[in-house]
């Protein structure tokens, strides 16, 4: 009886077997192994060209795709921040003879017929609203000058904020200065309030202008823009102020340049074809959005006491 009692008394003393960390580590180890054997036998090798999809043949392009004008993607515009778009941006300047060929030189010589700043100017002042145009004339590509003879004015989607040319209004100038034997060299379009310098967005559309009016036989982009600022309160006088620029992509620029163009006005008197135009001009307007009154804004002038 004592001898069974302490035998027992020896079992229960002894600790019971354990397992050690590497033992179970070994346990695990050689689970996954059993595991990674069983998912390998399952897996079926790959076979690239099994699984692979041949491509859909290319479609062919359309009449339209195959002419439509293309634009320069090495004058892409780098304007896509919406919160930008409309920040406005200062004009650098050209150095040298315009129309020397010279690579930091304006590029062509511009004149201008006098009628047409008067009538851009006559548009500017009908709408609170941005107003746009197109400008018709020619282009000489030996001598590089061009030529601003007259005044498209067109119809604008204007926001309040900015203003885009009318699709349809487009084609139809493009055509009315098609006959009347003249070529598309510019555009213009209004700030009512504020500096006629040009947004994001204009330069935008310059770019875009530029690379369709490309001339082939020069390789110049022959077309200029014009901002007229009507009713900026920060003017000194009455006058309006006007702005011409081109857009470049300048050594070292991260972003392309707007650059102010200088031009010359011909010494042609204004008749009575240029006073038709503009009293049509005001015709077109007289149901515009936002339109304003010539003869209220003289009235207040004088009332004010102002120079006209």
């Amino acid at each position: 009886m004592l001898e069974t009692f302490l035998t027992e008394e020896k079992a229960c003393a002894e600790p019971p077997e354990r397992t050690t960390v590497e033992d179970g580590d070994e346990k695990e180890a050689e689970a996954t192994a059993k595991v990674q054997r069983a998912v390998s036998k399952k897996r079926k090798p790959v076979d690239p060209e099994e699984d692979s999809v041949p491509p859909p043949p290319p479609t062919e392009p359309t009449e339209y795709a195959l002419n439509r004008p293309r634009r320069d993607m090495t004058q892409a515009s780098t304007y896509r921040n919406a919160s930008q778009s409309l920040a406005l941006v200062p004009c650098c300047r050209f150095l040298g003879c315009a129309g020397s060929g010279l690579a930091q030189a304006q590029p062509f010589k511009v004149e201008m017929d006098p009628s047409v700043a008067v009538l851009m100017d006559l548009h500017a002042h009908m709408c609170s609203n941005e107003v746009i145009g197109l400008l018709g004339g020619h282009f000489d590509a030996a001598s590089r000058t061009i030529l601003v003879q007259k005044v498209f004015p067109g119809r604008g989607k204007a926001s309040g904020r900015d203003v885009e040319m009318d699709p349809v209004a487009e084609v139809e100038m493009r055509a009315e200065i098609a006959a009347a034997e003249m070529k598309v060299v510019g555009w213009y379009h209004s700030h009512p309030v504020f500096e006629p310098n040009p947004s994001h967005v204009d330069i935008d559309n310059q770019i875009n202008y530029q690379s369709l009016f490309r001339d082939s036989d020069s390789g110049l982009e022959p077309f200029i823009a014009f901002i007229i600022g009507p009713y900026d309160l920060r003017l000194p006088t009455q006058e309006s102020r006007l702005q011409t620029f081109y857009v470049q992509n300048r050594a070292g620029a991260a972003e392309p340049t707007p650059l102010q163009i200088d031009y010359t006005t011909s010494k042609v008197p204004l008749d009575d074809e240029v006073a038709a135009s503009a009293c049509k001009l005001v015709d077109s307007q007289a149901k515009v959005e936002r339109r304003v009154s010539p003869t209220e804004i003289l009235s207040r002038m004088e009332d004010d006491g102002a120079d006209l």
